[in-house]
This record gives C-alpha cells, sequence and structure tokens, in this order.
C-alpha cells in the first residue's frame, strides 16, 4: 500500500481518492460530455441524473427526474426488467453489467452500490456510454452480466421484424445476394426490403442505412426480440 502527496491510498488492484480527488471525480461525472451517470435505488427512484444520462434515456437534457421513479418515466415491462436486475446485485453484492439498445442507440450500463442510508433501499451509481458496433467488449469477472429481452429501437420501431434482419445484414456489409441466401428469399425480394427501410427511415442510400444500423450494434437476432415504446 502506497500514499501519494495528495492523501491517496493506492493499492496494487484498487485506488482510494483523498477528498480532493473525490471533489474532482464527481465533477467530472456530473459535466461529462459522452458518459452518462445517475443516482438511482433499488426501488427505482432517481436521486440525481447528469444532462448526458437524460439525452441518451430521455432525449431531453432538460428533464426533470430527481424524485421521480423510473415507472413515472419508461414502460413497465423495462422498469421491472432494471429493478429485478438491481435487485440481484442487492443479493450477489456485485456490480452489474448490461448492454441493451434504447431510442435506437446500443448502450453499455453498469451498475455499482453506493453508500446507503440504513433502512433505505440500495443506492447504485449507474454509468451509461454508447456501444455502437458488435465488437465484444471485454468483461471483468467480478461483473455480475445480464441479458435483456427488450428493445426500443426508436425510430427503427417502424421497420418489419423482416426489415430489421435486412437491415442488420446490410450493417454487416453483406450484399443483396449474400442476404437473398442467408434470408432464403430472392435477391428481387431482399431489394424490395431494402427499398420500404429507405423510405420509412428517409434515407437515400445503403452507407446511411449501415450508419444507423450500427449505431444501434443491430443484430439479427434483434428482429425477433419483444419491443418496447419510449413512453411509460
Amino acid at each position: 500500500m502506497a500514499h501519494d502527496e495528495s492523501g491517496s491510498v493506492h493499492t496494487q488492484d484498487q485506488f482510494h481518492p483523498s477528498a480532493v480527488e473525490k471533489d474532482i471525480l464527481c465533477s467530472a461525472i456530473q459535466e461529462h460530455p459522452f458518459i452518462g451517470a445517475s443516482l438511482i435505488n433499488s426501488d427505482g427512484k432517481f436521486f440525481w441524473a447528469n444532462t448526458r444520462s437524460k439525452l441518451l434515456y430521455l432525449g431531453d437534457a432538460n428533464a426533470t427526474v430527481v424524485g421521480k421513479t423510473l415507472y413515472d418515466l419508461f414502460p413497465k415491462e423495462w422498469c421491472d426488467e432494471r429493478v429485478n436486475l438491481m435487485r440481484k446485485l442487492n443479493e450477489t453484492g456485485q456490480p452489474g453489467i448490461l448492454r441493451h439498445i434504447r431510442r435506437g442507440r446500443s448502450l453499455m450500463v453498469t451498475y455499482n452500490q453506493m453508500d446507503t442510508p440504513e433502512g433505505e433501499a440500495q443506492r447504485y451509481l449507474i454509468l451509461i456510454a454508447e456501444a455502437e458496433d458488435n465488437d465484444e467488449i471485454p468483461v471483468p469477472e467480478n461483473y455480475h452480466q445480464f441479458e435483456t429481452g427488450l428493445i426500443d429501437l426508436g425510430p427503427l420501431d417502424k421497420l418489419s421484424r423482416r426489415e430489421i434482419e435486412v437491415l442488420a445484414l446490410i450493417s454487416q456489409g453483406k450484399t443483396t445476394e449474400e442476404i437473398a441466401k442467408e434470408l432464403s428469399r430472392s435477391p428481387k425480394t431482399i431489394e424490395a426490403h431494402r427499398s420500404s427501410i429507405a423510405r420509412k427511415l428517409g434515407m437515400k442510400n445503403r452507407v446511411q442505412l449501415a450508419d444507423i444500423a450500427r449505431k444501434a450494434a443491430l443484430d439479427i437476432q434483434h428482429a425477433d426480440m419483444k419491443r418496447v415504446s419510449e413512453e411509460p
């Protein structure tokens, strides 16, 4: 164990910040331009959320969340899944991680337990970042990794199940012929789907279609997931 001049304590695997460093870290999280952060308890009550978190989840930097619950802001099924996740972590004491699609964007979310007043529901610091593409992101062994059964496609919600499959394969750089073969359809049918997707999304070419699918890290399996809307 070692102490530096700021009063921090360092071990081989852990960093225990001084009071000054805690203030700096807190300020950095509050104003972070691409990391969303919120403080919530395992009953779903909000105590705080930074601007980026509000933008990623609600699309509104000025949204009021303090004092509200998940159920005031999001669909019930979606809230139930998150509350059950936190209650599972209450039992194990582990941090947790979840990758899901919200408002058509792929997000990586971590849950870490925070100091909680005695007698109150456990509080969690939730950190959120966009996770585009389908690259595997290494997860520390001590994290409990959750899988979601729900998807919020945002602007992609207007697409049919088959169109989601086609768009996912377009984002992987596959040709019309390759997509037709994988989905057991004719190239003509796939082109008809592509034209329908472009029309519904207001896109003009395959590059634009691939880009919107990439932001959602869209995969063919997402076509079969249960959709939830953005509203409670």
